[in-house]
């Protein structure tokens, strides 16, 4: 399956999914930057 949404990100597929379910359960971005090991994006 092609996700245009990570086509051009510098993320890997399974990190962007884990992305789209913190955000579809409501946390903050600074929250879901904490779980993932991510930059937060201000």
């Amino acid at each position: 399956m092609n996700n245009k949404y990570v086509n051009r990100s510098k993320i890997s597929e399974a990190k962007f999914r884990e992305l789209v379910r913190f955000f579809s359960i409501d946390l903050t971005a600074i929250q879901i930057a904490e779980l993932t090991g991510l930059n937060e994006i201000r």
